[in-house]
C-alpha cells in the first residue's frame, strides 16, 4: 500500500510538473530581458526548468540514505527470450499428432520454465502487440516538425483563388 501511495504521488508530481511548465514557460519567454536589447527571454524561460532540475537532482542526492538497495538477481529478459525460445523450440520438434496440443504456443515451455513466468510473458506479449502501430504513429506525429513544415514554406498563402464566387456557379 505505502509503495501505490508512493508511486501515485510520483505520477501526479511528474504529470503536474509537465502541466505547470507548459503554461508557465511560454509566460517567461514572453518576459523581456537582455542587457543592450530587449527581446524574448528564452534564457529565464529554459533557466528556472534547468534550476528545478538541480533542485530536484539535490533532493534525490540528499535522500540517497532513505533508499533500500536490493542487489539484482538475474537478468529478466534473458529470462523471457529464453523461455520463449524453448517454447518455440519444442513446439516444432512434438508437432506430431501423439504430443498433445496446448492451448497457447507459449504452455510448450512448461516442461523447464515455472507457470508464473509462462503467464508474465503471455501478458507481456499481449502488451507487446498493442505496440506494433507506435513506430507509425511516431513517424507521422514527428513530421509536424519537419515535412509539414517544408510544405507550409512552399505555399504561397492565397486561399482567395480557391473561393468560388457566386457569379462562377
Amino acid at each position: 500500500k505505502q509503495r501505490s501511495t508512493f508511486f501515485s504521488i510520483f505520477y501526479l508530481s511528474i504529470n503536474a510538473g509537465s502541466l505547470l511548465s507548459t503554461l508557465i514557460t511560454p509566460i517567461l519567454r514572453a518576459q523581456e530581458c537582455g542587457i543592450y536589447s530587449k527581446q524574448s527571454c528564452f534564457p529565464l524561460a529554459f533557466g528556472v526548468p534547468a534550476a528545478l532540475m538541480v533542485v530536484a537532482l539535490i533532493v534525490f542526492i540528499a535522500g540517497h540514505n532513505m533508499y533500500i538497495m536490493e542487489s539484482p538477481k538475474g537478468n529478466i529478459l534473458l529470462q523471457v527470450m529464453k523461455c520463449i525460445g524453448f517454447a518455440i523450440r519444442n513446439r516444432f520438434n512434438h508437432r506430431s499428432k501423439q504430443h498433445p496440443k496446448r492451448e497457447h504456443w507459449m504452455d510448450w515451455a512448461e516442461e523447464k520454465y515455472d507457470k508464473l513466468l509462462i503467464a508474465q510473458v503471455k501478458m507481456v506479449l499481449k502488451v507487446l502487440f498493442l505496440y506494433i502501430p507506435l513506430p507509425m504513429f511516431w513517424a507521422l506525429f514527428d513530421q509536424q516538425g519537419s515535412r509539414w513544415t517544408l510544405q507550409a514554406t512552399t505555399m504561397d498563402g492565397n486561399f482567395g483563388a480557391f473561393i468560388i464566387q457566386p457569379d462562377q456557379m
